[in-house]
C-alpha cells in the first residue's frame, strides 16, 4: 500500500481523433469504479474500465455491467430534453414543452405562494440518491430548501437506517456506520467469515470486495452464508449455506449467543474490560437488576431461555445447525461476522444489527485483525473529502422516509407536521422506491405542486406538474469516494461531453431558482472552485488529480474499526455514555421510544415482526438487481438482460399452486398486485418468495402493476429506529389468467 498519495490515470490512450476521459457512476450503487468515456466529436462512442490486473495491494477499480451500460442510458431515446409542464391528468405522462425561464418562474412563484399560504412544513424535499457525488449530490436541494426557510426532512436512510442507528447505540454517538467495519484487505486474516444477509456479488458492497473474498478463500478462510436465498456470493464462495426466514435473523443470533454463554465459550475478559451490560456485574449503577443481556439470553428476565429450539421455531434454521454454528463461531479465532443491510430492513431491524454486534463483542472479535464488529462497510469513509455543505433545517419537521405514503395520505390529521402541498424531487424516485406505491399515487390530490428534476419520466416524474431536465455525470465535473467506506481513494469525474439538449446541472438549476425566490447566498463559486475546496484536506495536487482521474491515499493505521479503543481503552474511549461497547444501551434505557416510532429495549431483544395470515402465507424479500441501481437503469432493455426480473419460488410452494418455471404469475396482498415471470428454484427457502427491487411501477387500467415493482406489496411501516421494512411483508402467488 502507498504511504503517500499517488495519482493514476486508469485508462489506455485513445485512438486517433478519440479522447478518453475518466469518471465513475454517480449513482448510489455498491461500488465506486472507473468508467472511461471514449469521446469522438462530443459523443461517447464506447465506455471502458480500469485496464489494470488484480493485485490486492493496489486493486484496480473494475466496473460492472451497469457502468458499461451507461452509454445506453446516456443516449436513451426517452431522455428528457427540455423543461415541460403537465397538460393531462397527474400521472398520465402528458406534458408540453416550455422554456427554462417560464419553468423556473412558475416554480418560484408557486413556492413563494405555498410558503406564504401554508408555511414551510408543507414542503417535502423528496430528492434522493440519483446523484451521490460530492458536489452535485442530494445536498444541492437540501442547501436550497434550508435557505428557503426549511421543509419536511425525510430523514432516514432507506437502505441502512437500522445499521446507522445500531452503530450509534452500540459504539457511540460519533461512530459512523461507513467506518465501523474493516478494510477488505483484512479478510485474509480471518479463519472464519460468517456472511449474514450479505452478498457483494449481487450488491457489490465496495469495488473489489468479491475479489478480496476470493483471495481469503484461496488462503483457506472458511466462509459460511446465512440468507433466505442462495446468492451469487454464496454459490461462488461459501463452504456452507444456511437458509433462514426473513425478519427472523435476530432470533438466530440471540440463540447463538445463548449457546456460547451456556457452553462458557464467551470471552469474559474482553467483556469485563470493554463491554457494558453483558452480565449483571457490568450494568450501569441505575440499571434494574436482571437487565443484562446474559439475563435475557438465559430467560432470567422474561422466563424464556433463548435456546436453539426456541429460535428454530421462528427462523426455520434447525436447532442443531444453530448450536453448531454458535460453537464454531466462538471457537474459531479470529472470526468475522459480516452483516448486510437486508436483515435490518425489517419491522425491528435494529434488533438484528444490535444482536450481531453483541455476538461479535462477547466472542472478543471486535477491534482485532481478522475479526469484525458485524458491520460490512470499511473504516476509511470519505478519506477527508467533504460534500457540498447543506446547512441545517430551520424548522423541526422530520418524518421517517418509509412513512411518506402515510404522510401524503393523512398529513396533519395523522400527527405529521403539516398537510403536504409541494413535493420537489431532484434525482429521486420515491414514488417508486418508498413502500406502498399504490397508496402514494392515490394520495396526491391535495398536493398543489410537484417538481421532477431528472433524466427520464420515472414513476415519480410522471406525476410532476413541472419537469426539469438535468445533466448526467458525463456532462459536468465532480468527485466521488468509495461507497462502502472501504478503500482509500477518490475519483475525479471529469466532464466528457457538453450538456445535451437543454439539460442543466442540478447545482445551476437551484442557483437560478434561489435568485428567483430571494436567496442571495446559495452559490458564490465555480464548479472547479467548489471541487478544489471540497478535496483540499485530502488531495495535495488538485490539478494532477483532475487530469489523471484517481487519487490513491495512504491506508489507515488499523484495517479494523475500533482497534485503538480495544488496544488502549483508557486513552481511546468509545463515544457511548459509558465509554464502552454498549450491549446494554444507556441511551435507549434513558429514552426507549427514541423517535416516537416504537419502544426499543436496552439490550438486543427478539420482537415478533409479523402476525401470520392464512390469506398471504408467503413472506416477500426484495434483493438488489445487478441490472439496476435501485430504480436507475430501470428503462434499459439491453442492460436488463444481465439480470432479468422474475419472482423466485421454491419448488414445494410452486407445486402446491400448480406453477412451473416461466409462468407469468400474480403476486398480491391487500396493498396491491404485480405481474412477472416465475423462476422455480431450490436457491430460495420454502415459504419465501423474492422480487428484485427497483422495477418501475407501471400499473394497468385495473391498478395492477405490470413490471414487477416490489413496492406495490410493501407496507408503509417504519421500524422503531426509522428503518424501512421491505423484508417484512406477506403475499400470495397465483398463476396469471
Amino acid at each position: 500500500m502507498p504511504d503517500h498519495t499517488i495519482y493514476q490515470a486508469p485508462r489506455r490512450p485513445g485512438r486517433a481523433g478519440e479522447t478518453v476521459v475518466t469518471s465513475t457512476c454517480g449513482h448510489n450503487c455498491g461500488g465506486r469504479c472507473v468508467v472511461n468515456a471514449h469521446v469522438v466529436d462530443d459523443r461517447i462512442v464506447k465506455i471502458s474500465t480500469d485496464p489494470a490486473r488484480w493485485q490486492p495491494e493496489l486493486p484496480p477499480l473494475h466496473a460492472c455491467a451497469r457502468g458499461v451500460g451507461q452509454i445506453e442510458r446516456l443516449y436513451h431515446p426517452e431522455r428528457l430534453k427540455h423543461p415541460m409542464r403537465r397538460v393531462g391528468p397527474r400521472g398520465a405522462g402528458r406534458f408540453e414543452r416550455i422554456s427554462w425561464d417560464e419553468a423556473l418562474d412558475l416554480v418560484a412563484g408557486e413556492m413563494l405562494r405555498i410558503r406564504r399560504q401554508y408555511g414551510n412544513a408543507s414542503i417535502v424535499d423528496a430528492s434522493r440518491s440519483g446523484n451521490t457525488s460530492m458536489l452535485h449530490g442530494s445536498t444541492v436541494s437540501k442547501r436550497f430548501f434550508y435557505k428557503f426557510g426549511g421543509c419536511i426532512d425525510l430523514w432516514s436512510n432507506m437502505s441502512a437506517e437500522a445499521e446507522v442507528f445500531a452503530v450509534r447505540m452500540t459504539f457511540g454517538a460519533k461512530a459512523d456506520y461507513k467506518t465501523a467495519g474493516r478494510e477488505p484487505t483484512d479478510y485474509v486474516n480471518s479463519r472464519l467469515i460468517l456472511m449474514w444477509g450479505w452478498s457483494p456479488a449481487d450488491g457489490t458492497f465496495g469495488t473489489g470486495t468479491q475479489q478480496y473474498l476470493k483471495e481469503a478463500k484461496s488462503r483457506g478462510v472458511r466462509i459460511v452464508c446465512v440468507d433466505p436465498r442462495r446468492t451469487r456470493t454464496s454459490t461462488a464462495l461459501a463452504d456452507e449455506h444456511i437458509f433462514i426466514k426473513p425478519s427472523t435473523d435476530a432470533a438466530a443470533l440471540i440463540a447463538m449467543a445463548y449457546v456460547i454463554v451456556c457452553e462458557g465459550l464467551h470471552d469474559q475478559a474482553f467483556c469485563d474490560r470493554h463491554v457494558l451490560g453483558f452480565d449483571d456485574e457490568h450494568l450501569p449503577p441505575d440499571a434494574p437488576a436482571g437487565a443484562s443481556y446474559k439475563s435475557y439470553l438465559l430467560g432470567q428476565s422474561d422466563g424464556v431461555p433463548k435456546t436453539p429450539e426456541w429460535a428454530a421455531e421462528r427462523t426455520g434454521m434447525p436447532a442443531g445447525t444453530i448450536r453448531r454454528l454458535a460453537i464454531e463461531f466462538a471457537t474459531t479465532k479470529p472470526a468475522a461476522l459480516q452483516c448486510g443491510y437486508a436483515p435490518g430492513r425489517t419491522a425491528f431491524g435494529e434488533q438484528f444489527h444490535r444482536a450481531a454486534y453483541a455476538l461479535a463483542a462477547i466472542t472478543g472479535n471486535i477491534g482485532i485483525a481478522g475479526g469484525n464488529t458485524g458491520v460490512s462497510n470499511g473504516v476509511t469513509g470519505r478519506s477527508g473529502i467533504s460534500g457540498l455543505p447543506a446547512g441545517s433545517n430551520p424548522i423541526n419537521a422530520r418524518v421517517a422516509t418509509p412513512l411518506l405514503a402515510d404522510l401524503l395520505a393523512r398529513g396533519k390529521a395523522g400527527g405529521y407536521p403539516a398537510d403536504v402541498k409541494m413535493i420537489y424531487s431532484a434525482g429521486g424516485d420515491l414514488f417508486n422506491q418508498c413502500p406502498n406505491a399504490n397508496k402514494m399515487a392515490a394520495s396526491l390530490d391535495g398536493v398543489e405542486l410537484i417538481v421532477g428534476q431528472d433524466h427520464f419520466l420515472t414513476p415519480t416524474v410522471r406525476h410532476a406538474d413541472i419537469v426539469l431536465p438535468a445533466t448526467t455525470f458525463w456532462e459536468r465535473n465532480d468527485v466521488h469516494t468509495p461507497w462502502a467506506g472501504a478503500g482509500h481513494y477518490a475519483i475525479f469525474m471529469k466532464q466528457a461531453i457538453r450538456p445535451m439538449y437543454e439539460c442543466r446541472n442540478d447545482f445551476d438549476i437551484f442557483a437560478d431558482l434561489a435568485a428567483r425566490v430571494g436567496i442571495n447566498d446559495y452559490n458564490d463559486k465555480s464548479e472547479m472552485q467548489w471541487l478544489r475546496e471540497l478535496t483540499s484536506k485530502a488531495v495535495d495536487d488538485f490539478d494532477t488529480f483532475a487530469d489523471k482521474g484517481v487519487a490513491r491515499f495512504a491506508p489507515p493505521r488499523d484495517a479494523v474499526a475500533f482497534a485503538a479503543q480495544i488496544r488502549d481503552p483508557e486513552n481511546h474511549r468509545f463515544t457511548t455514555p459509558s465509554g464502552k461497547i454498549e450491549v446494554y444501551s444507556m441511551a435507549l434505557a434513558a429514552k426507549p421510544d427514541y423517535y416516537g416510532l416504537g419502544h426499543i429495549p436496552a439490550v438486543p431483544t427478539w420482537i415478533e415482526p409479523v402476525t401470520p395470515e392464512a390469506r398471504f402465507p408467503l413472506m416477500l424479500c426484495s434483493p438488489k438487481s445487478r441490472a439496476r441501481t435501485h430504480s436507475i437503469h430501470g428503462n434499459q432493455p439491453q442492460l436488463a438482460r444481465v439480470d432479468p426480473d422474475d419472482v423466485w419460488m421454491n419448488p414445494a410452494d410452486a407445486a402446491a399452486r400448480g406453477i412451473v418455471s416461466g409462468d407469468t404469475v400474480r403476486v398480491f396482498n391487500d396493498r396491491g398486485a404485480t405481474m412477472l415471470p416465475v423462476k422455480v428454484t431450490r436457491r430460495i427457502m420454502p415459504g419465501i418468495v423474492s422480487i428484485k427491487e427497483g422495477a418501475w411501477f407501471t400499473p394497468d387500467g385495473t391498478g395492477t402493476d405490470t413490471k414487477g415493482c416490489a413496492n406495490v406489496l410493501s407496507q408503509d411501516r417504519s421500524a422503531p429506529c426509522g428503518a424501512t421494512t421491505y423484508n417484512t411483508n406477506l403475499v400470495e402467488v397465483e398463476r396469471a389468467g
